[in-house]
């Protein structure tokens, strides 16, 4: 049988993914209108937001769609795509 040989920077990442597999299994799901409230939006305008790409689609559960709250957060504490930061 032969051997297989995995680079380190491959099995680092393989590693990764995994990781965020099993972390994303215990998080919890946000849905569209609390997603919606913590960027202090209209779901509307987070449909926009989908349809532009600027946030992901979201998954799917039968017919409940919902982010995972690790990429909620990541969205939320964004200020790159903000036009009106508060400065004080």
């Amino acid at each position: 049988m032969g051997v297989l040989k995995i680079e380190s920077d491959s099995l680092k990442h393989l590693t990764s993914l995994i990781e965020k597999l099993v972390s994303q299994k215990d998080e919890r799901r946000i849905g569209r209108a609390e997603f919606a409230h913590l960027l202090n939006i209209e779901p509307e305008t987070l449909d926009r937001k989908i349809r532009d790409g600027l946030i992901t689609r979201p998954f799917k559960d039968g017919r409940k769609s919902y982010w995972f709250s690790s990429y909620v957060q990541t969205i939320v504490k964004d200020t790159t795509n903000s036009a009106n930061i508060a400065t004080e």
